[in-house]
């Protein structure tokens, strides 16, 4: 009986939090609109407001480049790929198409370093990594390979861009050690940067991104997220 009443109070106290923590969410979103930062479901966060002159960047955009696609279809913009998994090829240059190459796909990985580095893709999950640690690498069947690796710093050249006024990077873990790498000259070409960080499924910590998102302010950025793992850095 004091089993079933511990389980009871457990479920209640789980549901309380869970309620209370889309109620921040919802708030922080809304205060986020007042100046001017928008997000895109299921984790996005942009600032301002694009039009059909407009070029993004979307690294790590997986197989159906859900936010490349969103903007798209909101702002006529283009939209630059980026995404070294080779199972994706085939369905991004699909979107390419249906899209009228509005959106292009660049196979290249972004990471601390210019040159080849090694990528896991996993078998059975959508995101493969960088890292050797990360659970869909460590869990997953998954196949090894060379990919091209394209510093923050040479993007910008390597896109043939002289300003990359907004970059999304879901690097699933490898966002840790490129921004460690950083000096502030390496984003002077970067209008909005928003980082996923993924301490939840890495070796490392929240006290990591945390040291991040500090360095990223050092370099005049502001922050804004709705939670505890996606933020967006922006200049005025």
């Amino acid at each position: 009986m004091v089993q079933k009443i511990k389980k009871e109070y457990a479920s209640i106290f789980s549901s309380i939090f869970d309620i209370l923590r889309q109620l921040k969410t919802e708030y922080k979103k809304n205060m986020g609109k007042m100046q001017d930062i928008h997000f895109v479901a299921p984790n996005c966060l942009y600032r301002g407001v694009f039009d059909k002159e407009s070029i993004i960047v979307d690294v790590g955009c997986g197989f159906d480049a859900d936010f490349s696609v969103y903007m798209i279809k909101k702002y006529g913009l283009k939209s630059i790929g980026i995404d070294p998994t080779k199972k994706h090829e085939e369905s991004l240059k699909k979107i390419s198409r249906n899209t009228n190459g509005r959106f292009t796909h660049q196979s290249i990985a972004i990471s601390s370093i210019d040159g080849n580095i090694y990528f896991n893709e996993s078998k059975s999950n959508v995101s493969g990594s960088l890292l050797d640690n990360h659970r869909n690498i460590m869990n997953d069947p998954t196949e090894r390979y060379e990919v091209k690796s394209v510093s923050m710093a040479q993007l910008p050249n390597f896109l043939h861009m002289r300003r990359i006024e907004y970059i999304k990077l879901d690097l699933e873990g490898a966002e840790f050690e490129l921004i460690q790498n950083l000096k502030k000259e390496n984003v002077s070409k970067y209008g909005q940067i928003f980082v996923e960080f993924h301490h939840h499924c890495t070796n490392y910590s929240r006290a990591d991104a945390d040291r991040c998102i500090q360095k990223m302010i050092s370099f005049g950025f502001r922050q804004y997220a709705v939670d505890n793992r996606n933020v967006l850095f922006y200049k005025n």
